[in-house]
Formats: structure tokens, C-alpha cells, sequence
């Protein structure tokens, strides 16, 4: 697979960025395409210490245009999912790796979920907990891939070559203040989301919420009760049959939560205090 990274704007047109935060932005960069790779090589989400890692990622010498570099990423082994070529042709594990990119660079930068790809909503049903943590994961090095905007660049597009003309995800003003500005919201609020997956271990998952139409990380609060968490795990199950076996389940629940937002207002992560069936369930708490 070789991925574009096209810098766009500001010094970018002359052929050049600005040598410190440019660089910061391709080591942000480079990490979060690896730990992603490696994830399908691996099966589990590793954070450092690639080296002995069986895949190939190169960085190919820079191409005319405004500013651009391209990444070779293939390996011939995979736990999840097929190999992957290191040339321009994707076949099946390129169209996963591809796939995979895309979901996870458009949720961590706060981007509306378009239909999530056949591949990455099996990949959630049996690993759901794993996709969770690998986003979680890459934000650090997404949000470092962001240095160079508004410092001598205004944008980054990510592209695979061979695929669809659109990027993958394009980096801007608008994304690096999604990703660098938090407002805490303490105000308890009531709304349905459905649970598309969870992490017992860590108490951490991922909600679909309904009217935004894009899934967002949570935690459980400490004094969630047991049956918070029962609803919970019910949402998660009518959720998987419903994608797998085709069974015909609300899987959409009542959450009372706080939340993390961003400096626009959209949720970045929410903190669950309780759930239930409906919400009128609340007033019998």
C-alpha cells in the first residue's frame, strides 16, 4: 500500500514547510499509521517498540507538488485480516487497512461516521474493545500530526493510492482545535446512545449517539450501579445480533452522563453515571 501525505497551503506551495513543526507533524503521523498497521499484524495495539514487528514502512523519497511524502506499508502475515502488498494494488488486507484508517482517523479528529465499512463493523463486532483502544491509542500522535497546521501550513490530506480520490481524512484548523481544546462539562444530561462496545478491564467503551450519527469514547463513573451495567451489556448484545445474525433489537439505551467537549461544543467523550431502558426509567431510580 503506499498513503499519501499531502501538506497543503502557506509555505506548503513553495515546495517546503517549516522544518521543526513539519517534522513533529510527520513523526505524529508516521507513529499513528504504524500503530494502526501493526494492530492487523499484531492483534493486539502496541504503542512503542516496533521494531521486531514482521511489516515493512518506509518512507519513499518526497514528490513534486505542494508539499508531499509517501509511505509503503505492506507485510505478508496478518493475525487479523490478509497480507498486505507494499505497491499501489490493495486487495483484501489493503481494502481492511484502508478501511481501518479511514474510521480511525475520522473518529479521533471528531468527523460525522458515513456508513462504516462491511470490514471494520465485523472487525467491531468480534474485537470491539481492541478498535476502542486502538483509537485511544493513536490520538497522541494525531493530535502531534497536527503541529504544522496554522504554522506555516493550513491543511494535511491523508490519501492511499489506487483508492477513491477522496481522502482519507483531511487534517485543518478546524480538526487540531477539536483535538487541542477541551472544555469539561459537569452538567448532567439524558440522552440514548446505542453501546457498540466495552472494555470490562479498563470500565472504558464506545457509544453510538443517535442524533450526531458518530460514535464517541466513555467511561463508567465509579458508582455506576449493577444494573447500569446490565443495561449496558444488553445494548452491546442486541447491538451484535442485530449487525450479525440480522435479529431485529433496540439496541438503543437511556445514559445519564457529563461529558468532555470540544471548543465547538461537540462531545469528545462522555462519563456514564447511570443507565437504563427509557429515560422516563430515571424518574424510578
Amino acid at each position: 500500500m503506499l498513503l499519501e501525505v499531502k501538506f497543503e497551503g502557506g509555505l506548503a506551495e513553495q515546495h517546503k514547510i517549516p522544518a521543526y513543526e513539519g517534522t513533529k507533524s510527520l513523526e505524529g503521523l508516521t507513529r499513528s499509521m504504524l500503530i494502526v498497521a501493526n494492530f492487523l499484524v499484531e492483534g493486539r495495539v502496541r504503542r512503542k517498540e516496533f521494531g521486531r514487528i514482521p511489516l515493512t514502512f518506509n518512507l519513499l523519497a518526497q514528490r513534486p507538488g505542494s508539499f508531499e511524502s509517501l509511505y509503503e506499508i505492506g507485510y505478508q502475515a496478518a493475525v487479523i485480516g490478509a497480507p498486505v502488498a507494499g505497491g499501489l494494488a490493495l486487495g483484501a488486507g489493503g481494502n481492511l487497512l484502508y478501511d481501518l484508517f479511514k474510521v480511525v482517523y475520522r473518529r479521533v479528529t471528531g468527523g460525522n461516521e458515513e456508513a462504516i465499512p462491511a470490514s471494520v463493523q465485523e472487525l467491531e463486532v468480534e474485537r470491539g474493545g481492541d478498535v476502542a483502544a486502538l483509537i485511544e491509542a493513536v490520538e497522541p500522535s494525531v493530535r502531534l500530526g497536527h503541529n504544522v497546521i496554522n504554522h506555516g501550513v493550513m491543511n494535511i490530506n491523508l490519501n492511499v493510492q489506487a483508492a477513491a480520490p477522496a481522502p482519507i481524512v483531511q487534517f485543518n484548523p478546524q480538526t487540531k482545535q477539536y483535538m487541542w481544546e477541551s472544555v469539561i462539562n459537569n452538567d448532567i444530561r439524558l440522552k440514548l446512545f446505542s453501546m457498540a462496545s466495552f472494555n470490562a478491564n479498563q470500565g472504558t467503551g464506545r457509544a453510538f449517539d443517535l442524533e450526531e450519527g458518530r460514535s464517541v469514547p466513555f467511561e463508567l463513573g465509579s458508582d455506576v450501579d449493577r444494573l447500569s451495567v446490565d443495561t449496558l451489556l444488553g445494548s452491546i448484545s442486541s447491538y451484535t445480533r442485530r449487525k450479525r445474525l440480522g435479529d431485529d433489537l433496540r439496541s438503543a439505551v437511556a445514559v445519564m452522563y457529563t461529558s468532555v467537549e470540544a471548543a465547538d461544543g461537540r462531545i469528545k467523550k462522555i462519563r456514564i453515571l447511570a443507565v437504563r431502558n427509557e429515560i422516563q426509567d430515571f424518574g424510578r431510580r
